[in-house]
């Protein structure tokens, strides 16, 4: 049953870099990203339906016999049910998760909202906001979920106690990103398909490359925030598309980043195991 195997998140941990690195793999055949397509892990998507889901493999679904064949969703650890709805489907299907540090995660998750208009209040301000907004709205846990994703914990609880051992590996982002023809490997390894020689057979160095880009008006934001949140949504982001920059995002505060680490704790520490253990597998 389609698909082979799902590259499950987390967001903002490398999930977009590996998928492009897998798409040029000759044994490998993945689906196009296309947010719309996140089927078991979006409650607005998966009441389409099975036939639905399987159409979006129409292109490579008579490949199968020769290509292991995949597809990217970044929710599947986030969203309570996907698990249970990806194995339903597929009992035996190979899951990926890259995690990142949970606070690192956090942060560049709110920037990325941030720079797509859609969070409009300071990093400090929306994390206060958090646990009282994502109880309001379906879309509001999807986007404003910036701690709770990071709570790698509770979620992988879940996934460690329904997944055969064999069909799961998990990524540590700094592996992914400093290490990446061996982490590259791991996952070839995984599929059971050939390893590479060289990065570049990867087209590594020809990969797309997103930079963060951060919009110059702090009032511009406001506005496409506003827009988005009436349901403008193509209009909030055009607007603030004409003021987005190319520049770093300020650093989050000693003390702010200390107070996360205490509240995350148990999070950072499953994190620094799952890195751990991916090392002594890649060295």
């Amino acid at each position: 049953m389609l698909p082979n195997f799902i590259i499950g998140g987390i967001m903002k941990s490398g999930t977009t870099f590996l998928h492009n690195l897998l798409m040029n793999h000759p044994e490998i055949k993945i689906i196009k990203r296309n947010m719309d397509h996140a089927y078991f892990d979006d409650d607005r998507i998966f009441p389409m339906g099975e036939k639905w889901y399987l159409d979006l493999f129409n292109e490579v679904k008579d490949l199968q016999e020769d290509y292991v064949i995949g597809q990217t969703s970044a929710d599947c650890a986030f969203n309570p049910g996907s698990i249970d709805r990806i194995l339903a489907h597929n009992p035996d299907i190979k899951l990926i998760f890259v995690l990142r540090h949970p606070v690192d995660r956090a942060y560049s998750l709110y920037w990325h909202q941030y720079g797509m208009g859609r969070e409009f209040r300071r990093f400090e301000e929306a994390i206060k906001k958090e646990p009282e907004l994502i109880q309001k709205s379906y879309y509001n846990f999807k986007n404003y979920s910036y701690l709770e994703r990071s709570r790698y914990q509770k979620q992988f609880e879940e996934i460690l106690s329904k997944v055969p051992k064999q069909n799961l590996l998990l990524i540590d982002f700094v592996s992914l990103t400093k290490e990446t023809k061996k982490t590259a490997n791991a996952v070839l390894n995984f599929l059971n398909i050939s390893e590479i020689e060289d990065i570049e057979d990867l087209n590594y160095s020809k990969l797309p490359r997103n930079p963060a880009k951060i919009p110059s008006s702090h009032f511009v934001v406001q506005l496409s925030a506003g827009l988005q949140r009436l349901g403008f949504r193509s209009l909030g982001r055009s607007l603030v598309n004409c003021f987005r920059q190319e520049i770093k995002p300020t650093k989050m505060s000693p003390d702010l980043r200390i107070k996360l680490e205490k509240e995350l704790i148990e999070d950072i520490n499953f994190y620094k195991q799952v890195e751990d253990n991916f090392r002594k597998q890649i060295n």
